[in-house]
C-alpha cells in the first residue's frame, strides 16, 4: 500500500488532494430491519481478518506521512446506509467481497425472525462506517 500511496502522490495535479477512504476501526457494519421510521436493531457484523488489514493500512499511511511524502489536510468519519429488499440481496451484498463479514453469534437468527415478522414495505438496512482522510503533497 505504501508504494500505491507514493505513486498516487506523484500523479496529483498541482494543488490536488489525495483522498483515502477506509473502514472505521471502532465501528463495524450494522444491520437493522426498517419499516417506515421504525428501526429494529439486529446487530453488528464481525470480520476476524479485518484487524490485521486495517493495522497494515494505518501503518502504511503513517509511513508516508512520517517520510513527508504527504501531509494530512483533514479527517472525518462518515456513515452510509444501504437498504435491501430481501435476505438474498443482503447475502449478495455481504458475501460478494473477498473478505466477507459474518454475523455475531445469534445475529443471523435474530434477523431471520424479524424478517419473518416484518410488515409490508420493510427493508434490511446495512449501515457502514468509514474514515475519510485528505492529504496534500508535502
Amino acid at each position: 500500500m505504501v508504494h500505491a500511496l507514493e505513486l498516487a502522490r506523484w500523479h496529483l495535479a498541482r494543488g490536488g488532494t489525495l483522498v483515502l477512504i477506509q473502514p472505521l476501526r471502532s465501528k463495524r457494519p450494522f444491520i437493522a430491519v426498517k419499516t417506515g421510521r421504525r428501526r429494529q436493531e439486529v446487530g453488528f457484523l464481525v470480520n476476524p481478518v479485518f484487524e490485521p488489514i486495517i493495522t497494515a493500512a494505518e501503518a502504511a499511511i503513517d509511513s508516508i506521512v512520517d517520510r513527508k511524502v504527504v501531509v494530512p489536510a483533514g479527517k472525518t468519519e462518515k456513515s452510509f446506509a444501504v437498504e435491501l429488499t430481501s435476505l438474498r440481496q443482503l447475502d449478495a451484498y455481504l458475501y460478494g467481497g473477498v473478505r466477507p463479514p459474518r454475523f455475531a453469534p445469534g445475529g443471523r437468527r435474530r434477523l431471520e425472525e424479524l424478517w419473518r415478522a416484518r410488515t409490508q414495505g420493510a427493508r434490511i438496512e446495512v449501515t457502514e462506517f468509514m474514515t475519510v482522510m485528505a492529504f496534500r503533497p508535502a
